[in-house]
């Protein structure tokens, strides 16, 4: 019987998927390791899970109860939180508060970077350990 090869296919790259995460998993410190465990057995399902980690907490309320808004092509905006309960948006890379549907200016900056990969294309540093975005940001008042 011959195969197609779409299933073997796609079994390497979850494994291979999955040895660069066990891989990078070893690399992180485990106290890391041991807060995003924790947060796992903490959170009621995957969504949570997700929320948790890369939305967090309002950080204007302190409610949980906050998300990644749908972007204009209907998808999650990975780079914006939005709090269910006291309507505040803000810039999950850099915490700057943000109005709905606008993107934030930090990126005007990442986008004039100097200091970009050669690889990606884009700046390896975070906001939170660039010069510019925090002299930025205390302009803006954040």
């Amino acid at each position: 019987m011959k195969r197609n090869g779409k299933k073997s296919a796609k079994k390497t790259k979850a494994t291979k998927e999955t040895q660069e995460l066990e891989k990078f998993w070893e690399t992180m410190p485990e106290e890391a390791r041991d807060e995003l465990m924790q947060i796992a057995q903490d959170a009621g399902s995957e969504d949570e899970f997700v929320r948790a980690v890369f939305v967090g907490d309002c950080p204007s309320c302190a409610s949980d109860k906050t998300a990644m808004p749908a972007g204009p092509d209907g998808e999650e905006d990975l780079t914006v939180g939005v709090c269910k309960a006291c309507g505040y948006v803000w810039c999950l890379e850099c915490d700057h508060e943000l109005a709905p549907g606008t993107a934030c200016g930090h990126w005007d900056i990442c986008e004039s970077c100097e200091e970009l990969d050669e690889e990606s294309g884009i700046c390896t540093t975070s906001p939170d350990q660039c010069d510019v975005i925090q002299t930025w940001l205390s302009h803006k008042g954040s």
